[in-house]
C-alpha cells in the first residue's frame, strides 16, 4: 500500500467522527469543511434528485380538509394492483415502520443484519425479540426451522441492494405464522418484483410502498401500507382523520396517476445508474483493497474497508460532494459508502474522482 494511500486511511479515522457521528448531515459537513464555493452536492439520500414536475395545487386543496380520499385511494389502487379497502395513506412510510410492530404481539422477528435501522429500532422497543439474517437462504432457513415468528424484509435492501425473488418471499410467508412486512420504498424502479398483487390472497402480508424516493417528493410525506390483515388495518386510526395532508393526496395523486412521467423516470434513473457504475468502478479498481458494488437503481453503495471508505467519504466532502458513509453490519467489519444519483452527468463527481486519484497517486 502506497505512503499517500496510507495516509488516507489515517485521515478517515481522524475525521470521521466530525463528520459522520455528529448528526451525519449537510450541516455538520458544513461545519467541519466549511461551506463549498459551489455550494454541496448532496449524493447522501437515495432520494431521485428528477422530482416529479408538480402543478400548482388548487385553491380548495388548501382551503378544504382533507375529507376526499378517493381520486388518490384510485391511483394507487391502480399503480398497486390492491383494492382500495387494503390501501392505507400514511405520513410517510418511516410512520408505518414505526407503527406496524405496535399492533403484533411481541415475538420473534428475523431483521437483515445490514439495513435501514429504523426496522431494527421500532420493533425492539416494542418488545419483539429480533433474530438477524444476511442472506435469502439464512432467512428461508430461520423461517423454516420455526426460528421466528415475524419476519421483516427490505426489498431491495438499503443499503445492500440485494433483492429476495418474490418466490422466495413466498416460502418464507408459508413457512411463518406470523407477518411477512416487505419494505419496498425502492421498489417503483422495477415494480415488476413487488409483492403487492398478493396481499389479498395473503393476509399476514405487509408491503410498504413510499411516494417520496422514485418520484423524487420526499417532502411531501407520503407512503402506503398495502395489507388486508385485520390488526394492521387498524394502523389507519392513528391518522385519521387527517393525518396526510390535502395538498400531499393531491400531489402524490398526480404523480401516481402520470404512467408515462414514471416511464422516462425510469429511463433517466437506469441511464444514470450505468454511468455512475461505470464510473465508480474505474476508480475503485485503482484502490489497493478490494471494493465491491452494489446498488438498485437510486444508489449505489461501495463495500469494503472501513478506514479507506472513510478517507473517501471526507475526500469527497472536502471537494463540495456529500455522501453517505456508514451502515456498519451486523457479523461484518464491512462499511458502506453510498452514492445516491447526481443529476448533472456526474460531471462534479468524476473531477473530484480524478483529483483524488492524483492525490493518492493511484
Amino acid at each position: 500500500m502506497c505512503a499517500d494511500v496510507a495516509r488516507a486511511f489515517m485521515l478517515g479515522y481522524l475525521l470521521v467522527s466530525d463528520v459522520c457521528e455528529h448528526g451525519g448531515n449537510l450541516q455538520a459537513a458544513t461545519e467541519r469543511f466549511g461551506l463549498p464555493a459551489g455550494g454541496w452536492q448532496d449524493l447522501s439520500t437515495g432520494i431521485s434528485p428528477w422530482g416529479y414536475p408538480v402543478s400548482q395545487v388548487p385553491s380548495h386543496v388548501w382551503q378544504h380538509l382533507p375529507i376526499d380520499r378517493i381520486p388518490l385511494m384510485n391511483a394507487a389502487q391502480n399503480v398497486y394492483g390492491v383494492s382500495a379497502e387494503c390501501i392505507f395513506p400514511v405520513p410517510g412510510t418511516q410512520a408505518a415502520i414505526a407503527a406496524v410492530p405496535r399492533f403484533l404481539p411481541a415475538a420473534r422477528v428475523a431483521l437483515p443484519s445490514c439495513g435501514y435501522h429504523e426496522h431494527q429500532y421500532h420493533w425492539t422497543n416494542t418488545g419483539h425479540t429480533p433474530v438477524f439474517y444476511s442472506t435469502a437462504d439464512e432467512l428461508l432457513q430461520l423461517a423454516k426451522n420455526g426460528a421466528v415468528d415475524h419476519v421483516v424484509v427490505i426489498n431491495p435492501n438499503n443499503p445492500t441492494g440485494q433483492r429476495i425473488c418474490r418466490a422466495d418471499l413466498q416460502k418464507v410467508y408459508q413457512s411463518i405464522a406470523g407477518v411477512l412486512l416487505v419494505d419496498e420504498a425502492f421498489m417503483d424502479f422495477q415494480p415488476e418484483h413487488t409483492m403487492a398483487a398478493f396481499v389479498a390472497q395473503q393476509p399476514r402480508l405487509v408491503v410498504l410502498r413510499s411516494v417520496g424516493k422514485f418520484f423524487g417528493l420526499a417532502g411531501i410525506r407520503v407512503g402506503f401500507v398495502l395489507s388486508c390483515h385485520a390488526q394492521i388495518k387498524n394502523i389507519k386510526h392513528l391518522f385519521e382523520p387527517w393525518g396526510v395532508s390535502g395538498p400531499a393526496m393531491w400531489v402524490a395523486e398526480q404523480a401516481l396517476s402520470d404512467r408515462d412521467w414514471q416511464q422516462a423516470q425510469r429511463q433517466r434513473i437506469d441511464n444514470t445508474f450505468q454511468s455512475l457504475t461505470t464510473l465508480l468502478q474505474a476508480f475503485t479498481e485503482r484502490l489497493p483493497t478490494k471494493i465491491t458494488l452494489s446498488g438498485a437503481g437510486l444508489f449505489i453503495s461501495l463495500a469494503g474497508h472501513e478506514a479507506l471508505l472513510h478517507a473517501l467519504h471526507n475526500a469527497l466532502a472536502a471537494r463540495g460532494i456529500y455522501t453517505r458513509w456508514g451502515y456498519q453490519c451486523r457479523r461484518s467489519a464491512t462499511a458502506y459508502l453510498r452514492f445516491g444519483l447526481p443529476d448533472d452527468d456526474n460531471v462534479r463527481l468524476q473531477s473530484a474522482l480524478h483529483a483524488i486519484q492524483q492525490e493518492w497517486k493511484l
